[in-house]
C-alpha cells in the first residue's frame, strides 16, 4: 500500500502525515493537519471553536446518516445500534473536550463503520489497496486512518486535530 498510495496523494501529504503523528510541536502539527486534510478538499478550518461545532454537527448527522443508510446483514444489525450508541457517547465527550480519553473509541467506531460499508473485506490483508482503487477519495481516507497509532500519549489539542481530519472527511463524504 504505501508505493501505491504515492500514485495518489504527493511526497509532501505522506511527509506531513510523518510530522502530524511523531510532532509534539503545536505550530508543526496545525501546518501538517492543515496539509492532510488538503486531500480531502477545502474549508478546513479549526482556528474557531464556531468552526469545530459546526464540524462536529455535520461529522455527527453524516455518519449516523451513513450507519442507518448502509444495507447489513441480519447478523449485522445490532452491530449498526452498538456503533449508533458509541457515537453518541464519543460526540459527548469531544463536546466536553476529551479528545485524548477518546481517541481509542474513535478509531474503533470508524473500525467498525467501514466494516459495516464492505463487510468481511475490510480485514483481508489488501483492502486498504482495494479501497484506494475503487474510491481513490475513501482509499485516502482509509490510508490516513490506518497509518494512526491504535493508542497515543498525545495531548488533548494533537488528538483533536488528528481526530478532526478524519471527521472533515466524514461530514463531507
Amino acid at each position: 500500500m504505501s508505493d501505491l498510495i504515492t500514485d495518489f496523494i504527493e511526497k509532501n501529504v505522506i511527509n506531513s502525515l510523518k510530522t502530524l503523528i511523531d510532532s509534539s510541536d503545536s505550530s508543526e502539527i496545525s501546518k501538517s493537519a492543515v496539509v492532510v486534510a488538503s486531500q480531502f478538499g477545502s474549508g478546513f478550518d479549526i482556528s474557531s471553536e464556531e468552526n469545530v461545532k459546526k464540524l462536529i454537527t455535520s461529522f455527527k448527522k453524516n455518519l449516523t446518516l451513513l450507519i442507518q443508510k448502509t444495507w447489513v446483514d441480519h447478523s449485522d444489525i445490532s452491530l449498526k445500534e452498538e456503533i449508533l450508541v458509541k457515537l453518541e457517547k464519543y460526540c459527548a465527550s469531544i463536546e466536553s473536550n476529551k479528545w485524548a480519553e477518546v481517541f481509542p473509541e474513535f478509531t474503533k467506531i470508524l473500525d467498525d463503520v467501514v466494516y459495516l460499508m464492505f463487510g468481511a473485506t475490510v480485514k483481508t490483508p489488501d483492502f486498504s489497496e482495494y479501497a484506494l482503487r475503487i474510491d481513490p477519495e475513501f482509499g485516502i481516507f482509509w490510508w490516513y486512518v490506518k497509518s494512526l497509532p491504535a493508542t497515543n500519549d498525545w495531548t488533548n489539542e494533537k488528538n483533536k486535530a488528528v481526530m478532526l481530519i478524519a471527521m472533515f472527511f466524514l461530514a463531507n463524504y
